[in-house]
């Protein structure tokens, strides 16, 4: 089971084919692994994006995707993904 407490960020992308091939990738080695995505666009309390909108920003960097693995685990991840 991954945790906060256990985890390593493997991957940062805004592209959902790059997060899909990663996580195909760990999933053929039996890599364990979670993601989290972040709609960049969407207004959050206290942030200033509600009140300025979203002009000038990129539609392909709109949403953030994060893909964790164990921490002990993050070098092998790493070397499951390099050549995807």
């Amino acid at each position: 089971m991954i945790t906060p407490f256990n985890r390593a960020e493997l991957l940062i992308t805004y592209d959902l084919n790059r997060l899909s091939q990663a996580r195909a990738a760990l999933a053929g080695a039996g890599v364990d692994y979670t993601y989290r995505f972040k709609d960049l666009a969407s207004p959050a309390i206290g942030d200033t994006r509600g009140r300025s909108g979203t002009l000038g920003m990129s539609q392909e960097a709109r949403v953030e995707y994060k893909l964790y693995v164990r921490r002990q685990d993050l070098e092998w991840a790493q070397a499951v993904i390099q050549g995807v």
